[in-house]
């Protein structure tokens, strides 16, 4: 009787063992299975593909972990997560459907040390572009006051090493100190476009380096920046002026500089609503090292900041919500 019972007991555990290894593989095949999925492989260090282009609207991505750790798959817009599987083991597969809307993305592939990979949808010809909204904006203005905040800072400290090199009379630090606050103040330009109280404000770290001022107009100016949202048309006006100064041919290394960082930063907003129009700024930046002159590639690229402000402009209603 014992040996009966304990021959049952393993054919209870056998067959239950079976159903288990069977459904896990059944649920591993049904990951895999499906031709209109995509098929992303992940290890430590990268994914494959690391580059791919797919039509906007519903997607389904297969997810499967080569490496020899937990891993996690991401889309991302610039710092934020549009969509996301965790907790892939080595070897599993999982699956994520989503509705993407026409723009350039980024992949996470591995690591957060490695390289991110390159997603890019694409709109439908037939398909209306779609219209931005406040929260469509979010991530830029946050990722552009972040630079703000860093750049004001160093601004700030540099202003305080110039008027303390000054005050000693050391001239050689406070030339250093200048050339470091002169670089700093074009990137910082842009974020003053149009309002009154910044101008005035920036119009004063202008005059410390001519030694009219001190490292507490900078402080001034840096907080009265942390109370703005700068919206991306209010960044492009400002890349714009730097890029067609009224008092030169042709803006400064550091102005071009710092309007092609805006560039950088809105165009995947950009290729969301106007990938014609992304693909012509992409194409400009390329060409912008080579093709430096007013009339060659910076003029195509402050041409087409202008249809960015245009296009990435916000309504009304949802500037006021």
């Amino acid at each position: 009787m014992k040996l009966a019972g304990i021959g049952t007991l393993l054919l209870v555990c056998g067959g239950a063992g079976a159903f288990i290894y069977a459904a896990g593989t059944g649920a591993r095949r049904a990951a895999q299975a499906g031709t209109a999925d995509i098929a992303i492989a992940i290890t430590d260090r990268t994914c494959q593909p690391a580059s791919l282009t797919i039509p906007a609207g519903k997607a389904s991505f297969v997810v499967t972990n080569r490496g020899e750790r937990v891993l996690e798959w991401e889309i991302l817009e610039g710092v934020m997560v549009v969509e996301e599987r965790e907790n892939i083991a080595p070897g599993q597969s999982r699956r994520l459907t989503t509705r993407l809307d026409p723009g350039e993305y980024a992949i996470t592939c591995g690591l957060l040390s490695a390289p991110r990979g390159r997603l890019v949808v694409q709109a439908s010809t037939t398909q209306p572009h779609p219209a931005l909204t406040l929260m469509d904006v979010v991530g830029p203005a946050a990722e552009y006051r972040a630079f703000l905040s860093e750049r004001s800072v160093a601004l700030g400290t540099t202003l305080d090493a110039l008027e303390k090199a000054r005050g000693a009379g050391d001239t050689q630090a406070a030339g250093k100190a200048h050339r470091e606050a002169a670089a700093l103040l074009p990137a910082l330009r842009p974020a003053a476009a149009g309002d009154a109280e910044l101008e005035t404000l920036f119009g004063k770290l202008q005059a410390a380096l001519a030694g009219d001022a001190t490292a507490a107009d900078a402080e001034a100016f840096r907080a009265a920046l942390a109370q703005r949202t700068v919206l991306p048309d209010t960044m492009l006006a400002g890349a714009i002026n730097l890029l067609s100064p009224p008092d030169s041919e042709t803006g400064s290394p550091e102005d071009v500089a710092a309007a092609r960082d805006i560039a950088k930063l809105l165009l995947p907003l950009t290729a969301r609503v106007d990938p014609e129009l992304a693909g012509r700024v992409r194409a400009d930046l390329v060409a912008l090292p080579n093709d430096a002159k007013p009339g060659g590639a910076l003029r195509a690229l402050a041409e087409d900041l202008a249809a960015m402000r245009k296009a990435l402009a916000l309504p009304e209603a949802e500037r006021k919500s």
